[in-house]
């Protein structure tokens, strides 16, 4: 019953902890009871293809850890948006996200008034973006294709879900991602009180910037996909990783490029603003990219080490 077991695993560690114990035995028993009522259907053992059919209609772990979840809410204008199962993750990501964006932008609506009307967009944008996510999820059964025969191996000690560390790191990079984007929109984001000088300084970047900007705005907005699937744990950790080490030799690869377009990335009206504003950019940039030279280095180190480590022993 190994795959029964790598079920349960994958099932116990979205579960409330208090609960765990007692929901784990009782998905156990229920499903042992089909598989034994199917076994004596058919008069023999039950094969790893026929567990694994009784496993995928029973539901995907983390559907199934959904149902277990108090409240069992669900968003419905007319028609369900969200159901029950995934209403849980909704909710908790949506708050969390429309917390720290409050955090970050009551401040600068209390510098400047002319900003307080525009801090309801980035929350709009935020609710209607995730909404829209888990309404496809719900609505095309995207869980609902799963392979019970990929699930992790059992483990010592059992992984929870979303620690507070990887949803922490998800909504920054996601916060960051749509700050980044609506900078150019509003400059106030980005410069507080400064960007009212913007004008007067007639401020003007070099003619490939547009394209660079959408390069690196494209690689945050995969990198916060890729956390997304992580932060569940729906995407296996090798794979993770393989697609986090491209995102960032995609990343260097593109700051490198910026970095030589320099040193003149801006012009203004006033030489020492712009002397100041190209050594910052260009220090910014370098920065950036060894950052991500350094967790690439990581990654692929990282890569080797487990695939050496998965290569069976020499015989002699």
């Amino acid at each position: 019953m190994n795959l029964l077991n790598r079920y349960l695993q994958a099932v116990a560690r979205l579960l409330p902890k208090a609960r765990r114990d007692d929901i784990i035995a009782e998905l156990r028993a229920n499903i042992l009871s089909q598989m034994e009522d199917r076994e004596e259907a058919l008069g023999r053992p039950l094969t790893e293809d026929e567990q694994a059919e009784i496993l995928r209609r029973h539901g995907n772990p983390t559907l199934v850890a959904g149902r277990y979840r108090e409240g069992n809410l669900g968003l419905a204008f007319g028609v369900q948006l969200i159901g029950p199962e995934l209403f849980p993750f909704y909710r908790n990501i949506l708050f969390l996200n429309m917390g720290i964006t409050l955090l970050i932008l009551f401040p600068v609506s209390f510098i400047g008034r002319a900003v307080f009307p525009s801090i309801f967009i980035p929350l709009v944008m935020q609710v209607t973006i995730i909404t829209l996510i888990f309404s496809l999820l719900n609505r095309y059964k995207v869980l609902d294709k799963w392979d019970p025969r990929k699930l992790p191996e059992l483990k010592a000690v059992a992984e929870d879900g979303p620690t507070g560390r990887n949803i922490f790191e998800f909504v920054s990079l996601a916060v960051g991602t749509a700050w980044l984007a609506l900078t150019p929109k509003w400059p106030y984001l980005m410069l507080g009180p400064g960007a009212l000088w913007l004008p007067s300084l007639d401020v003007k970047a070099f003619s490939r910037w547009p394209l660079f900007y959408g390069a690196i705005v494209a690689l945050l907005c995969a990198e916060v996909v890729l956390r997304f699937f992580t932060l569940f744990r729906w995407m296996p950790r090798a794979r993770a990783r393989i697609a986090d080490l491209v995102l960032r030799v995609a990343g260097v690869t593109v700051l490198t490029l910026l970095f030589f377009q320099g040193p003149h990335f801006i012009s203004t009206s006033d030489p020492d603003v712009t002397e100041w504003a190209n050594q910052t950019f260009q220090w910014c940039i370098a920065i950036a990219a060894l950052i991500h030279l350094w967790r690439a280095g990581w990654l692929f180190f990282s890569l080797l080490r487990d695939r050496h480590q998965m290569l069976p022993a020499r015989q002699y």
